[in-house]
Protein backbone atom coordinates (compact mmCIF):
# COMPACT_ATOMS: atom_id res chain seq x y z
CA UNK A 1 0.00 0.00 0.00
CA UNK A 2 1.39 3.32 -1.05
CA UNK A 3 1.72 4.95 2.34
CA UNK A 4 1.83 8.73 0.64
CA UNK A 5 -1.93 7.99 -1.30
CA UNK A 6 -2.98 6.88 2.34
CA UNK A 7 -2.05 10.20 4.10
CA UNK A 8 -3.35 11.90 1.19
CA UNK A 9 -6.72 10.61 1.04
CA UNK A 10 -6.54 11.08 5.23
CA UNK A 11 -6.01 14.86 4.67
CA UNK A 12 -8.62 14.93 2.07
CA UNK A 13 -10.87 13.40 4.54
CA UNK A 14 -10.30 15.86 7.10
CA UNK A 15 -11.00 18.67 4.91
CA UNK A 16 -13.82 17.40 3.66
CA UNK A 17 -15.01 16.85 6.99
CA UNK A 18 -13.97 20.53 8.59
CA UNK A 19 -15.73 21.79 4.99
CA UNK A 20 -18.74 19.99 5.90
CA UNK A 21 -19.19 20.92 9.32
CA UNK A 22 -18.26 24.70 8.51
CA UNK A 23 -21.50 23.77 5.76
CA UNK A 24 -23.33 22.92 7.83
CA UNK A 25 -22.89 25.89 10.58
CA UNK A 26 -23.69 28.58 7.39
CA UNK A 27 -26.81 26.40 6.50
CA UNK A 28 -27.93 26.17 10.57
CA UNK A 29 -27.65 30.02 10.39
CA UNK A 30 -29.46 30.44 7.30
CA UNK A 31 -31.85 28.05 8.67
CA UNK A 32 -32.66 30.04 12.06
CA UNK A 33 -32.42 33.23 9.80
CA UNK A 34 -35.03 32.10 7.62
CA UNK A 35 -37.22 30.78 10.82
CA UNK A 36 -36.96 34.15 12.14
CA UNK A 37 -38.09 36.30 9.65
CA UNK A 38 -41.25 33.45 9.21
CA UNK A 39 -41.95 33.42 13.36
CA UNK A 40 -41.70 38.10 12.62
CA UNK A 41 -44.07 37.84 10.04
CA UNK A 42 -46.60 35.19 11.88
CA UNK A 43 -46.57 37.29 14.81
CA UNK A 44 -47.09 40.37 12.87
CA UNK A 45 -50.09 38.57 10.97
CA UNK A 46 -51.29 37.73 14.34
CA UNK A 47 -50.50 40.50 16.31
CA UNK A 48 -54.09 41.58 16.58
CA UNK A 49 -55.79 39.02 17.63
CA UNK A 50 -53.66 38.73 20.92
CA UNK A 51 -55.77 39.19 24.38
CA UNK A 52 -56.95 42.40 25.03
CA UNK A 53 -54.69 42.80 27.64
CA UNK A 54 -51.73 42.26 26.04
CA UNK A 55 -51.84 45.42 24.01
CA UNK A 56 -52.31 47.59 27.18
CA UNK A 57 -48.56 48.95 26.78
CA UNK A 58 -48.74 50.16 23.47
CA UNK A 59 -51.00 53.15 24.27
CA UNK A 60 -49.72 56.50 24.62
CA UNK A 61 -52.09 56.37 28.31
CA UNK A 62 -54.19 53.76 29.54
CA UNK A 63 -56.73 55.09 31.86
CA UNK A 64 -59.46 52.63 32.19
CA UNK A 65 -56.10 50.29 33.12
CA UNK A 66 -55.45 52.04 35.72
CA UNK A 67 -57.21 50.01 38.04
CA UNK A 68 -58.78 46.92 36.04
CA UNK A 69 -61.09 45.83 38.86
CA UNK A 70 -63.47 49.30 38.30
CA UNK A 71 -65.90 48.77 35.55
CA UNK A 72 -64.66 45.38 34.24
CA UNK A 73 -66.70 42.99 32.56
CA UNK A 74 -66.52 39.08 33.61
CA UNK A 75 -63.93 37.66 31.27
CA UNK A 76 -66.49 34.72 29.40
CA UNK A 77 -69.23 37.43 28.40
CA UNK A 78 -69.01 40.25 25.67
CA UNK A 79 -70.95 43.43 25.88
CA UNK A 80 -73.65 42.93 22.82
CA UNK A 81 -76.39 40.47 23.27
CA UNK A 82 -75.94 37.67 21.26
CA UNK A 83 -78.25 34.49 19.96
CA UNK A 84 -75.79 32.04 22.02
CA UNK A 85 -75.82 34.78 24.86
CA UNK A 86 -79.86 34.09 25.02
CA UNK A 87 -79.68 30.02 25.59
CA UNK A 88 -76.06 29.83 27.23
CA UNK A 89 -75.86 27.46 29.86
CA UNK A 90 -72.92 26.66 32.69
CA UNK A 91 -72.71 26.57 36.58
CA UNK A 92 -70.29 28.81 37.09
CA UNK A 93 -71.26 31.85 39.55
CA UNK A 94 -71.26 34.86 37.30
CA UNK A 95 -73.00 32.94 34.33
CA UNK A 96 -75.59 32.01 36.60
CA UNK A 97 -76.18 35.64 37.70
CA UNK A 98 -75.99 36.53 34.13
CA UNK A 99 -78.81 34.17 33.57
CA UNK A 100 -80.89 34.93 36.06
CA UNK A 101 -80.54 38.75 35.44
CA UNK A 102 -81.74 38.11 31.72
CA UNK A 103 -84.39 35.66 32.69
CA UNK A 104 -86.20 37.31 36.14
CA UNK A 105 -85.63 41.19 35.17
CA UNK A 106 -87.73 43.26 32.94
CA UNK A 107 -86.45 45.29 30.19
CA UNK A 108 -84.26 47.52 30.10
CA UNK A 109 -82.37 45.43 32.52
CA UNK A 110 -83.16 41.85 31.88
CA UNK A 111 -85.38 40.48 28.85
CA UNK A 112 -87.79 38.24 30.88
CA UNK A 113 -90.85 38.03 28.81
CA UNK A 114 -89.22 39.86 25.85
CA UNK A 115 -86.43 37.01 25.14
CA UNK A 116 -88.47 35.57 21.75
CA UNK A 117 -88.63 39.40 20.44
CA UNK A 118 -85.23 39.43 21.21
CA UNK A 119 -84.59 36.65 19.33
CA UNK A 120 -86.34 37.06 16.37
CA UNK A 121 -84.31 40.17 15.80
CA UNK A 122 -81.13 38.77 16.62
CA UNK A 123 -82.15 36.11 13.38
CA UNK A 124 -82.00 39.15 11.16
CA UNK A 125 -78.44 40.65 12.09
CA UNK A 126 -75.81 38.53 10.15
CA UNK A 127 -73.19 39.64 12.37
CA UNK A 128 -73.53 39.88 16.61
CA UNK A 129 -70.13 40.33 18.33
CA UNK A 130 -67.68 43.50 18.19
CA UNK A 131 -66.59 44.19 14.40
CA UNK A 132 -63.34 42.95 13.31
CA UNK A 133 -62.19 46.75 12.89
CA UNK A 134 -62.61 47.39 15.92
CA UNK A 135 -61.69 44.38 17.93
CA UNK A 136 -57.86 44.25 16.03
CA UNK A 137 -57.15 47.78 16.99
CA UNK A 138 -54.14 46.97 19.53
CA UNK A 139 -54.65 50.29 21.01
CA UNK A 140 -58.32 51.36 21.22
CA UNK A 141 -58.03 55.28 22.43
CA UNK A 142 -61.36 55.68 22.78
CA UNK A 143 -63.51 59.10 23.38
CA UNK A 144 -67.57 59.43 24.47
CA UNK A 145 -68.52 62.98 22.90
CA UNK A 146 -71.34 64.30 24.88
CA UNK A 147 -74.00 66.21 23.91
CA UNK A 148 -73.58 69.28 26.15
CA UNK A 149 -73.77 72.94 25.32
CA UNK A 150 -70.81 73.13 26.81
CA UNK A 151 -68.98 72.05 23.47
CA UNK A 152 -70.03 74.24 21.28
CA UNK A 153 -67.93 76.89 19.84
CA UNK A 154 -64.23 75.07 21.78
CA UNK A 155 -62.83 73.82 18.28
CA UNK A 156 -62.67 70.07 19.61
CA UNK A 157 -63.23 68.33 16.35
CA UNK A 158 -59.97 67.46 14.86
CA UNK A 159 -59.15 66.32 18.49
CA UNK A 160 -62.49 64.11 18.74
CA UNK A 161 -61.57 62.68 15.20
CA UNK A 162 -58.20 61.49 15.99
CA UNK A 163 -59.32 58.57 18.80
CA UNK A 164 -59.23 55.34 17.31
CA UNK A 165 -62.74 55.11 18.43
CA UNK A 166 -65.36 57.62 18.48
CA UNK A 167 -68.31 56.98 20.66
CA UNK A 168 -72.03 59.41 20.16
CA UNK A 169 -75.01 59.41 21.86
CA UNK A 170 -78.70 58.83 20.38
CA UNK A 171 -79.36 61.75 17.32
CA UNK A 172 -76.87 64.46 18.16
CA UNK A 173 -75.90 65.23 15.00
CA UNK A 174 -72.35 66.00 13.27
CA UNK A 175 -73.37 68.28 10.04
CA UNK A 176 -72.75 71.70 10.60
CA UNK A 177 -70.83 71.02 13.61
CA UNK A 178 -67.86 69.35 12.57
CA UNK A 179 -65.23 72.27 14.27
CA UNK A 180 -66.82 70.89 17.60
CA UNK A 181 -67.59 67.59 17.55
CA UNK A 182 -65.80 66.18 14.75
CA UNK A 183 -67.25 64.38 11.68
CA UNK A 184 -65.91 60.14 12.87
CA UNK A 185 -68.72 58.18 14.21
CA UNK A 186 -67.29 54.41 15.45
CA UNK A 187 -70.14 53.40 17.35
CA UNK A 188 -73.29 55.30 18.04
CA UNK A 189 -75.85 54.15 20.47
CA UNK A 190 -79.57 54.89 20.54
CA UNK A 191 -82.80 54.07 20.88
CA UNK A 192 -86.25 54.05 18.47
CA UNK A 193 -86.90 57.49 19.87
CA UNK A 194 -83.48 59.01 19.15
CA UNK A 195 -83.34 57.43 15.76
CA UNK A 196 -83.05 59.75 12.83
CA UNK A 197 -84.68 58.66 9.33
CA UNK A 198 -81.19 58.42 7.69
CA UNK A 199 -78.67 57.52 9.84
CA UNK A 200 -76.10 58.19 7.27
CA UNK A 201 -76.79 61.78 7.77
CA UNK A 202 -74.63 61.86 10.37
CA UNK A 203 -72.45 58.77 10.57
CA UNK A 204 -70.27 56.88 8.30
CA UNK A 205 -71.12 53.79 6.13
CA UNK A 206 -69.30 51.75 9.07
CA UNK A 207 -70.69 53.21 12.07
CA UNK A 208 -71.73 50.53 14.67
CA UNK A 209 -75.32 51.31 15.30
CA UNK A 210 -76.00 49.91 18.76
CA UNK A 211 -79.39 49.69 20.36
CA UNK A 212 -80.40 50.23 24.03
CA UNK A 213 -83.32 47.95 24.68
CA UNK A 214 -85.80 49.51 26.81
CA UNK A 215 -89.10 47.80 26.12
CA UNK A 216 -89.99 44.99 23.82
CA UNK A 217 -91.46 47.41 21.09
CA UNK A 218 -88.09 48.17 20.39
CA UNK A 219 -87.37 45.01 19.42
CA UNK A 220 -90.09 45.43 17.42
CA UNK A 221 -89.27 48.65 15.85
CA UNK A 222 -86.06 47.07 14.76
CA UNK A 223 -87.80 44.28 13.02
CA UNK A 224 -90.39 46.57 11.18
CA UNK A 225 -87.65 48.80 10.24
CA UNK A 226 -85.32 45.96 9.03
CA UNK A 227 -88.25 43.85 7.17
CA UNK A 228 -89.82 46.93 5.59
CA UNK A 229 -93.02 46.12 6.86
CA UNK A 230 -96.32 47.71 5.62
CA UNK A 231 -98.00 47.84 9.18
CA UNK A 232 -96.17 49.70 11.78
CA UNK A 233 -96.19 49.89 15.54
CA UNK A 234 -96.87 53.82 16.48
CA UNK A 235 -98.56 53.26 20.11
CA UNK A 236 -96.50 52.76 23.17
CA UNK A 237 -93.25 54.95 22.40
CA UNK A 238 -93.01 58.19 24.59
CA UNK A 239 -91.83 60.40 21.50
CA UNK A 240 -92.87 58.92 18.19
CA UNK A 241 -89.91 56.76 15.91
CA UNK A 242 -88.83 57.48 12.19
CA UNK A 243 -90.96 55.13 10.06
CA UNK A 244 -88.45 54.65 7.86
CA UNK A 245 -84.79 53.77 9.24
CA UNK A 246 -82.59 51.63 7.05
CA UNK A 247 -79.19 50.44 7.88
CA UNK A 248 -77.06 47.84 6.93
CA UNK A 249 -77.65 45.08 9.48
CA UNK A 250 -73.83 43.86 9.57
CA UNK A 251 -73.62 47.38 11.39
CA UNK A 252 -76.27 46.88 13.86
CA UNK A 253 -75.54 45.66 17.22
CA UNK A 254 -78.08 44.91 20.32
CA UNK A 255 -76.51 46.62 23.46
CA UNK A 256 -76.50 43.43 26.68
CA UNK A 257 -79.10 44.63 29.05
CA UNK A 258 -76.46 44.21 31.27
CA UNK A 259 -74.70 47.13 30.60
CA UNK A 260 -77.48 49.19 31.45
CA UNK A 261 -77.88 47.21 34.71
CA UNK A 262 -74.48 47.65 35.38
CA UNK A 263 -74.45 51.56 34.45
CA UNK A 264 -77.39 52.18 37.14
CA UNK A 265 -77.02 49.87 40.18
CA UNK A 266 -73.31 49.04 40.02
CA UNK A 267 -71.41 52.20 38.92
CA UNK A 268 -73.89 54.71 40.14
CA UNK A 269 -75.69 52.66 42.63
CA UNK A 270 -78.79 54.09 42.28
CA UNK A 271 -81.98 52.42 44.50
CA UNK A 272 -83.74 50.02 42.71
CA UNK A 273 -87.17 51.55 44.16
CA UNK A 274 -85.98 54.83 42.79
CA UNK A 275 -87.28 53.46 39.06
CA UNK A 276 -84.30 55.76 37.75
CA UNK A 277 -81.68 54.69 35.21
CA UNK A 278 -78.78 55.79 34.41
CA UNK A 279 -78.30 58.60 30.79
CA UNK A 280 -77.02 57.02 27.84
CA UNK A 281 -74.12 59.29 28.43
CA UNK A 282 -73.15 56.96 31.59
CA UNK A 283 -74.24 54.08 29.80
CA UNK A 284 -72.00 54.60 26.86
CA UNK A 285 -68.83 55.81 29.36
CA UNK A 286 -69.40 51.80 31.32
CA UNK A 287 -69.43 50.39 27.38
CA UNK A 288 -66.23 52.39 26.98
CA UNK A 289 -64.76 51.05 29.89
CA UNK A 290 -65.04 47.64 29.06
CA UNK A 291 -63.28 47.44 25.10
CA UNK A 292 -60.63 50.13 25.55
CA UNK A 293 -57.36 50.69 26.57
CA UNK A 294 -57.77 54.70 27.39
CA UNK A 295 -61.24 56.33 27.78
CA UNK A 296 -61.90 60.02 27.39
CA UNK A 297 -64.43 61.95 27.62
CA UNK A 298 -65.77 65.41 26.19
CA UNK A 299 -69.05 67.19 25.83
CA UNK A 300 -70.32 65.97 29.24
CA UNK A 301 -72.42 68.21 31.84
CA UNK A 302 -75.75 70.69 32.40
CA UNK A 303 -76.25 74.18 32.94
CA UNK A 304 -77.35 75.21 36.43
CA UNK A 305 -80.57 73.44 37.75
CA UNK A 306 -82.64 77.01 37.85
CA UNK A 307 -80.42 78.17 33.97
CA UNK A 308 -83.70 78.79 32.44
CA UNK A 309 -81.20 80.43 29.29
CA UNK A 310 -78.81 78.02 28.77
CA UNK A 311 -79.40 75.09 26.27
CA UNK A 312 -79.00 71.68 27.25
CA UNK A 313 -77.60 70.48 24.07
CA UNK A 314 -74.91 71.97 21.63
CA UNK A 315 -77.28 71.47 18.60
CA UNK A 316 -80.80 72.51 19.71
CA UNK A 317 -82.28 75.10 22.45
CA UNK A 318 -84.19 73.08 24.38
CA UNK A 319 -83.96 73.31 28.44
CA UNK A 320 -83.89 71.48 31.41
CA UNK A 321 -86.96 69.74 32.38
CA UNK A 322 -88.66 67.95 34.93
CA UNK A 323 -89.05 64.68 33.10
CA UNK A 324 -84.53 64.95 33.20
CA UNK A 325 -85.13 64.79 37.04
CA UNK A 326 -87.70 62.34 37.22
CA UNK A 327 -85.91 59.36 35.04
CA UNK A 328 -82.09 60.10 35.92
CA UNK A 329 -80.30 60.92 39.17
CA UNK A 330 -77.63 63.88 38.13
CA UNK A 331 -75.96 64.50 41.08
CA UNK A 332 -75.11 60.25 41.32
CA UNK A 333 -74.05 60.39 37.69
CA UNK A 334 -71.49 63.80 38.12
CA UNK A 335 -70.31 62.52 41.72
CA UNK A 336 -69.96 59.07 39.82
CA UNK A 337 -67.77 60.84 36.89
CA UNK A 338 -65.69 63.03 39.31
CA UNK A 339 -64.65 60.13 41.17
CA UNK A 340 -63.76 57.94 38.00
CA UNK A 341 -61.66 61.15 36.74
CA UNK A 342 -59.54 61.32 40.08
CA UNK A 343 -59.18 57.43 40.49
CA UNK A 344 -57.89 57.61 36.57
CA UNK A 345 -60.18 55.69 35.04
CA UNK A 346 -61.58 58.44 32.73
CA UNK A 347 -59.81 61.64 31.32
CA UNK A 348 -61.95 64.78 30.47
CA UNK A 349 -60.88 66.51 27.34
CA UNK A 350 -62.50 70.03 28.83
CA UNK A 351 -61.61 69.70 32.45
CA UNK A 352 -61.54 71.92 33.96
CA UNK A 353 -61.76 75.38 31.83
CA UNK A 354 -65.81 74.27 30.85
CA UNK A 355 -66.91 72.36 33.70
CA UNK A 356 -70.62 73.22 34.45
CA UNK A 357 -71.07 70.66 36.94
CA UNK A 358 -70.44 72.42 40.24
CA UNK A 359 -73.51 73.77 41.02
CA UNK A 360 -75.30 69.96 40.66
CA UNK A 361 -72.80 69.05 43.24
CA UNK A 362 -73.04 69.19 47.34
Amino acid sequence: MNLEGLVCSKLQCRFIFVFLRKLWRVLRLLLSVVLSVQVVQYCKKMAHDVPFEKDINICRKHFAWRNPILGRFEPDWKPFLTSRELFWQDNTPERRKLNNLLQFHMLPFGLNSSVLDAFRTLQLLPQQEMPKSIERLRCRRCVVVGNSNSIRGRGFGAVIDSHNVVIRLNNAPVKDHKADVGERTSIRLFFPESAVPNPLDNNNNETLMVLIPFKSLDFTWVMEMLLDTRNKTVEGFWRKPPSEWKWNTSYLRILHPYVTYQATYKLLQLKKQGKQYSTTGIIALNLALHICHEVNIVGFGYPERHDNTTPVHYYDTEHLSQELFMMHNITAEQEWLLKMIERGMISDLMRPSSWSWGPWLG
